[in-house]
């Protein structure tokens, strides 16, 4: 768009540096032809966009698709958040030699007499 607007603004100036009217003539050409192939690229990246939002638009099947993915990812969550909290605890054996193991470190410690 800006680029439009320079061409634009050097179109309208006046030639009077120009040394002759074929080199005016010349430039202004390649200047419309850049304004054309300006246009062109704008209206490429338009229709682009609107590809872009077609695709974006929901489909029944894609959605029902996309909600069982994401129930069976919160089932998945659920089932892991379970386990993590059962990794966490001891089962009753498990409690029983800590505190046997723990009993008897104490007792190693507290058998030797301290030194002074």
């Amino acid at each position: 768009m800006a680029a439009i607007v320079v061409c634009c603004g050097v179109l309208a100036a006046p030639a009077h540096s120009a040394g002759q009217p074929g080199q005016q003539a010349m430039r202004q050409q390649d200047l419309r032809q850049e304004m054309r192939q300006d246009m062109r690229q704008d209206q490429r990246q338009d229709m682009r966009q609107d590809q872009r939002q077609d695709q974006r638009q929901l489909d029944p099947r894609s959605y029902e698709s996309r909600a069982e993915e994401q129930r069976r990812a919160m089932q998945e969550n659920n089932r892991n958040a379970e386990m993590n909290r059962r990794v966490g605890r001891m089962t009753a054996d498990e409690r029983r030699d800590l505190r046997r193991q723990i009993n008897e470190a104490g007792a190693e410690v507290y058998a030797l007499p301290p030194r002074r």
